[in-house]
């Protein structure tokens, strides 16, 4: 046990006279007890019970966290934030994982679990990097910073939409994004270089991306104006790195690929076209129904409530009438219900036009692939297995639409 020696006093001055203060030769340990210079003199004090220390007892004192008080020897003391349960509670609520999500307990929460526009404004709000706007990450494109695997440059990727792969030279990409760090710091910026390699090194373990993800509104006309000169948006992706203050020195060696629009694009429409096969796959093999054919319009009222899916009319061309009469950005379908009490209601449901989303040969390429869409040109998705493919393609009507004409 480290032993506390008592300081001398000092001589104070007290007008003109002085008083010297004697010297005090005693030691006093932290259980309280005297120690002598001389052993033979000391005097040995009983142990507390069991050989604890009072203060280490489990009895010591009892905290009452409602009235907020501690009960002690000389009487109930306020309790201090360090020894409230309820302060740590609090305090740690936020930092552990949170546990996942029970099967539904009401009608309530199943019906916004499959619901997926409510998921859609559940999303946390974040902000636009270039445009300032705070939504629901729903609408927006996330962007980290990774290190190409070849040229060893710092690149600007939609992390979330590309699909999970395992890095093979996670070395290689942390040095790379080091050496960008130390080439800006080199230009003339005389911050500390430690706090990025640190934060650059505990970014790359296990294939992560380097730093806090960056927001982005997800519409192709704003990323594709970051690469056209004269736009007020012309070289926004710098914005999107200087958002920290940290990666601020990467802004002017990061990389944007020149066909990013069309890039999120293609992973965007690839991303549906795999969940619509798997789909497909199992109402063929498990005899699901999460795909159901509509035979005509007049069908779709009394078909399990979801999105609809368009493909257009099979003996349709390209100058006929019926392609001016397709189905647009954001189309619903109204129905005509009542409510318990028997007043009118309304309920829209989505309306998806599969060629203008997914391209005309890409859409006629699933068609032909899916079992389930050979026959038919109106399709709804039914089933909650669907709320996220509905989103997606949600995401991608707002990702394609043109605002300026809605």
């Amino acid at each position: 046990m480290r032993l506390c020696t008592a300081l001398r006093q000092s001589s104070v001055s007290l007008g003109r006279h002085r008083i010297n203060a004697p010297t005090c030769n005693r030691r006093y340990s932290a259980d309280g007890r005297a120690r002598h210079g001389n052993p033979a003199q000391a005097h040995i004090e009983p142990k507390s019970s069991g050989g604890q220390l009072s203060s280490d007892r489990d009895d010591a004192f009892k905290i009452d966290p409602e009235n907020k008080t501690v009960e002690t020897a000389v009487g109930d003391l306020p309790l201090s934030p360090v020894m409230d349960p309820t302060f740590w509670e609090a305090t740690r609520r936020h930092q552990g994982p949170k546990p996942k999500p029970g099967k539904a307990q009401n009608s309530v929460e199943r019906q916004l679990r499959a619901n997926p526009f409510a998921k859609a404004l559940a999303t946390p709000v974040r902000m636009c990097s270039v445009t300032r706007a705070r939504l629901p990450s729903f609408f927006l494109q996330d962007f980290n910073v990774v290190a190409h695997p070849e040229t060893n440059k710092p690149w600007l990727i939609p992390h979330s939409i590309i699909p999970e792969e395992h890095p093979t030279a996670e070395e290689s990409d942390t040095g790379s994004i080091q050496e960008a760090i130390s080439e800006a710091d080199s230009q003339g910026n005389e911050r500390s270089l430690e706090d990025v390699k640190s934060t650059t090194t505990s970014a790359t373990e296990n294939g992560k991306p380097h730093g806090p993800a960056s927001y982005v509104l997800a519409r192709q006309d704003l990323l594709s104006s970051f690469t056209t000169q004269g736009t007020d948006f012309y070289q926004g992706y710098k914005r999107v790195v200087g958002v920290t203050a940290r990666y601020r020195n990467l802004a002017g060696k990061v990389i944007w690929r020149q066909d990013m629009d069309t890039y999120i694009l293609d992973m965007m429409r690839q991303d549906i076209v795999n969940d619509i096969l798997y789909l497909s796959k199992l109402c063929v093999e498990d005899s699901r129904y999460y795909i159901v054919k509509c035979y005509g319009w007049d069908d779709v009222q009394y078909k399990h409530r979801g999105a609809v899916l368009w493909f257009g009319e099979p003996d349709e061309d390209a100058g006929s009438d019926r392609d001016r009469n397709q189905p647009g950005p954001f189309s619903t379908f109204d129905i005509q219900t009542k409510d318990i009490h028997g007043d009118p209601l309304v309920t829209s449901i989505t309306v998806h036009n599969i060629p203008m989303l997914l391209g005309a040969e890409q859409a006629k390429q699933v068609k032909k692939e899916a079992a389930t869409l050979n026959d038919g040109s109106i399709f709804m998705l039914a089933g909650r297995r669907t709320t996220k493919l509905q989103l997606k393609l949600w995401r991608l009507q707002g990702y394609l639409a043109d605002y300026i004409d809605i």
